[in-house]
């Protein structure tokens, strides 16, 4: 029984801490089975490198930067003197509480700072020196808006950046090791065929714009969060014009959902965060920078369907197992189409065949998804690149009877074609 509760709580950690259960289904779902289905060494290495470098992008990146920021906006910003204490956790107040007016970012800051304290005080007093600051609690609330800005800006800049110029690392290395262009998966399958001025003409155009991809959204997109969940939107809403209403209902969208773009701990991005950042910068440059047309073929399918399923694959499935357990075994999983959080169904004693069950497809569900992803979705790429490369030398093939003048005229009579064909 103490294994059972054990493995749940384990699984009920796993599911609640996006980080780790992302970091498994990269794990075991992209790096070691994507390697394994690689066409050639060479691809191998790429992918597990790249993987690598991601994975500390992800993982390891935020404890070094985003303390920094934190710091950094606060100091600037005026909110925070003593950094020595737990002042600086006042950026765990939810977005959502700055979502009104002072009087609802008071109440957030009272009820964060409870949460915290778990029982003692510490937080509350720090809490309360940074209200006795600002007379005008409106200008505090504006300033912690600012100072979420400036962080969300400067996170999403580096983590952009960050992403963008790593496949261009792992690419010169492969070229400058093997002498060879292109895409590496294709390197045993068809013949190096490229013009070497205009490869590098592309090249530097490739670049610019990876740069310009990784820096507009980063300075757009917080500004535009940013004043959906701080402004007065009524004005919008309001408006006879269908461009402006259309503008405000995608703002009250955020507003609503201000708490999507909260940090945990004030460090780690949430997964409405990443994945606009891999909407707007990380996908688009991944195109980019693709070497040739079958690269960049390959990574459309293949990064689209990766966080496709990585943002929601497993999720999903977990709606699906749910409402079929529900239906034929008579458990009480499902909260409309969401699985109930296994925290919440842990707290229920009177539910342990329920929690057994969720607990197994949970699990189930997870390595569904790292088979799809690690296994069918490669096996799939690899096919279509074979496939597309026979097709290009077919057609090369038949060049030289294409440009005879005598083909081309039987081709287009269709009484010869009938005769000689």
């Amino acid at each position: 029984m103490d294994n059972k509760i054990n493995l749940y709580n384990l699984t009920s950690y796993v599911q609640s801490n996006t980080l780790l259960n992302r970091g498994l289904l990269e794990a075991g779902g992209v790096v070691i089975p994507q390697i394994i289905m690689s066409n050639n060494s060479n691809e191998a290495f790429e992918r597990g490198a790249l993987e690598l470098i991601y994975s500390a992008i992800a993982f390891l990146s935020p404890l070094f930067f985003l303390p920094k920021f934190n710091k950094y906006f606060l100091k600037k910003s005026g909110i925070v003197k003593d950094f020595n204490g737990v002042e600086k956790k006042i950026l765990e107040v939810s977005k959502k509480y700055l979502t009104k007016d002072a009087e609802l970012m008071i109440k957030g800051i009272n009820e964060t700072a409870h949460k915290l304290d778990k029982g003692k005080d510490t937080h509350t007093k720090a809490f309360n020196k940074i209200l006795e600051r600002f007379q005008n609690k409106e200008e505090l609330r504006q300033r912690l808006l600012k100072t979420h800005q400036n962080i969300y800006t400067s996170d999403f800049l580096t983590t952009a950046w960050m992403l963008g110029i790593s496949p261009w690392i792992i690419q010169e290395y492969t070229e400058h090791k093997t002498n060879k262009k292109g895409y590496s998966g294709a390197f045993n399958l068809k013949e190096q065929d490229f013009d070497e001025k205009k490869y590098k003409s592309e090249k530097h155009i490739k670049m610019a714009l990876n740069i310009l991809v990784a820096t507009i959204p980063a300075i757009v997109v917080p500004k535009i969060v940013t004043k959906a969940i701080g402004k007065d939107i009524a004005q919008y809403l309001k408006s006879q014009n269908l461009f402006k209403k259309s503008y405000g209902k995608f703002l009250n969208a955020i507003k609503k959902n201000a708490s999507n773009f909260d940090y945990t701990n004030s460090i780690f991005m949430s997964k409405t965060i990443f994945a606009l950042i891999w909407l707007f910068s990380d996908y688009p440059n991944g195109l980019i920078c693709s070497r040739d047309k079958y690269e960049r073929k390959d990574r459309a399918i293949r990064y689209g369907a990766m966080n496709l399923m990585f943002f929601g694959g497993d999720l999903v499935l977990n709606g699906i197992f749910g409402k079929l357990a529900d239906k034929y075994l008579g458990t009480k999983i499902m909260n409309g189409w969401q699985m109930k959080s296994l925290s919440e169904l842990g707290a229920n004693k009177n539910l342990n065949r329920t929690k057994n069950i969720a607990k197994s497809i949970y699990w189930m569900s997870l390595f569904i998804n790292m088979a799809f992803l690690g296994f069918g979705l490669p096996s799939f790429l690899n096919k279509m690149l074979r496939h597309d490369i026979t097709n290009e030398k077919t057609k090369e093939k038949q060049k030289p009877l294409k440009d005879d003048y005598l083909y081309q005229f039987l081709n287009m009579n269709k009484i010869g074609h009938d005769f000689f064909g």
